[in-house]
């Protein structure tokens, strides 16, 4: 009987997280797959290692977060694909946003945002996702990928300006 209740708490836990999970995974890695491939492994992971999950070192999410960044770096060194196209998206379901362009320009420019954060690497593309996406403070986003504060500052000034410098690029190109 306590091995159901221990799955049915990692059930509810599931289904708090995984839509977390799958995104941070998505917007790292930049592939529907390999998002959905990162999220099972992450639950697989955190369901065997559940028992070892020392609840004073920190909360149940910041370890989430933390397998779900590993796993997906992990990948990216590793050499996985790191870009999904739109016709993948659409398969998937997932739909392009309507932001009040036409056809054609709204797929260009999910084209471009898309190009802007593929230009950076994995650790930058992570502690931007942190940041920006789930709104973690600096020392939340230290934690979770197990690095220095000053790292995490460096690493996200880096990436916005890295943003930044492409964008720009990107702009005088359309110019010509």
């Amino acid at each position: 009987m306590a091995k159901q209740g221990k799955l049915d708490d990692f059930e509810q836990i599931f289904h708090e997280y995984k839509g977390w999970v799958y995104k941070t995974a998505y917007l790292i890695v930049q592939n529907p797959q390999q998002a959905e491939d990162i999220m099972q492994e992450v639950f697989v992971r955190a369901y065997k290692s559940n028992g070892t999950f020392d609840h004073q070192k920190g909360s149940y999410s910041t370890w989430l977060r933390r397998i779900t960044i590993n796993r997906c770096l992990n990948g990216h060194r590793n050499g996985a694909s790191s870009t999904a196209s739109i016709e993948e998206m659409e398969e998937q379901g997932q739909s392009i946003p309507d932001n009040g362009l036409g056809g054609l320009d709204q797929i260009s420019l999910k084209d471009d945002i898309r190009n802007l954060i593929d230009s950076l690497g994995a650790k930058y593309r992570a502690a931007l996702v942190l940041r920006c996406v789930d709104g973690l403070a600096y020392d939340e986003i230290a934690e979770v990928l197990g690095i220095p504060l000053g790292t995490v500052k460096s690493r996200i000034n880096r990436a916005v300006e890295a943003l930044r410098e492409k964008r720009k690029s990107m702009e005088k190109e359309a110019q010509k």
